[in-house]
């Protein structure tokens, strides 16, 4: 919702003036700044990095699809390199706001003994 309404704000179109297909009809993203998708897989990656025990290998592949992500859509000609780049920061900000009022389990154990 975030990134939703910051594209209805800023109103900015792709690089591109592409043939819209059928399914650009159905989908929400009209605009293009900030990118939703490198949004979103910045936010799960920071999350699975922080909240899950991987190994290294895991670890860069889990950074590597958040990278490959961000340049696919500058790849076909979606988005904007800055577009994608602040699609990374305002999903690691949208992170930082989950992480805020995450409750752990410990917490959430404290409120169902009784």
């Amino acid at each position: 919702m975030i990134v939703a309404g910051l594209q209805k704000l800023a109103k900015r179109k792709g690089p591109y003036d592409i043939n819209p297909g059928l399914l650009d009809y159905l989908t929400m993203d009209t605009y293009a700044f900030p990118a939703g998708h490198a949004s979103r897989v910045a936010m799960l990656s920071k999350f699975f990095l922080n909240h899950l025990v991987l190994a290294i290998p895991l670890r860069i592949l889990l950074v590597l699809w958040a990278l490959c992500v961000g340049f696919s859509r500058v790849m076909i000609g979606r988005h904007h390199i800055t577009d994608v780049l602040s699609g990374f920061v305002f999903g690691y900000l949208q992170f930082r706001l989950v992480e805020l009022i995450w409750m752990s389990s410990n917490t959430c154990d404290g409120y169902y003994q009784t």
